[in-house]
């Protein structure tokens, strides 16, 4: 396991994500709480079925219904749906794990989060299965300050819990934390899976009238540009993304404050949707965010700009 200071954010990029998550589960004593969209990893499965045979308190929360917002109509859970989920889970999960399907009408469950003895927080981009990991975009933030590790097992109890450096949803700061990142005065880089929110584009073409040059990257794998992303490609901002793989960031490099976690820049991931994230001073990582860096730049330059 890497070591890192104590309160420093330690960032593991893409399937690297998968070890550094099963040596955590691993290393658990008491308790394991995890919220995620889905699960399907076969090793964070195993970790934590083992962590529940070995005594520990397991509980995971996740999505009752993935795919709800692929519904004709509305966008609420279908009963069938949640418990065949359910089922499927109970199937791959040791009795003793606390499995719980949200079905809430309201909210979707988008978190990727997870707090180990109520100590070490974990919080991610992409979900723990097969595609989360293989695919572009997974980053894994390691959190071990007591007071970001009390919000994060906040927000997956329920409670739209907020630190100094954890955001949670649905809350109105998640939004209003997210969009004062547009505020900063240099050239920002965003990645990002989703992005149609009206007022974070509106946001970016103010930056862009004012001389600034963004970079944002985006997934487009398996659909077609939204009009958000048309508004700002005609407005001259630089838009790219990776034509053959399907991207799973939320990123957001504001120069001295960077974004990671599980919200998209939509109205539902900022004001709707169950949501963990981290906005952190760039110093406040391990390695000053060059790890992160490091993969924006070397995703972009694979990227193929939108026309």
């Amino acid at each position: 396991m890497t070591s890192h200071t104590v309160s420093d954010l330690h960032v593991t990029i893409g399937a690297a994500a998968r070890g550094a998550l099963c040596d955590a589960f691993a290393s658990a004593r008491r308790s394991i709480d995890a919220q995620f969209y889905s699960l399907g990893d076969g090793d964070v499965i195993a970790g934590l079925n083992a962590a529940a045979r070995r005594g520990v308190a397991v509980t995971i929360r996740l999505e009752g219904d993935a795919g709800r917002y692929d519904h004709v109509h509305a966008h609420e859970p279908v009963d069938s749906h949640v418990r065949s989920a359910f089922s499927r889970y109970a199937d791959l999960f040791d009795p003793r794990v606390h499995v719980i399907a949200d079905a809430d009408p309201l909210e979707l469950e988008h978190a990727k989060a997870a707090v180990v003895d109520g100590e070490r927080a974990f919080v991610a981009t992409a979900n723990p299965n097969a595609e989360g990991f293989a695919s572009p975009g997974e980053a894994l933030v390691e959190d071990d300050a007591p007071a970001d590790a009390r919000a994060v097992a906040g927000a997956i109890g329920g409670v739209a819990a907020q630190s100094a450096r954890v955001i949670s949803g649905p809350d109105s700061a998640c939004r209003t934390r997210v969009e004062a990142l547009f505020d900063a005065p240099v050239d920002e880089c965003v990645a990002v899976e989703r992005l149609s929110d009206s007022q974070v584009v509106d946001s970016l073409l103010r930056r862009q009238a004012r001389g600034l040059h963004d970079r944002v990257l985006v997934n487009t794998k398996g659909e077609r540009p939204n009009e958000a992303l048309q508004r700002l490609v005609v407005a001259g901002v630089d838009v790219r993304t990776i034509a053959n793989d399907y991207l799973h960031d939320k990123y957001i490099d504001a120069g001295s404050k960077i974004y990671v976690g599980s919200a998209n820049l939509t109205r539902n991931g900022l004001d709707e949707a169950r949501e963990i994230g981290i906005i952190a001073d760039a110093v406040d990582f391990d390695d000053g965010g060059a790890s992160l860096r490091g993969e924006f730049e070397r995703l972009w330059s694979s990227a193929t700009r939108l026309n």
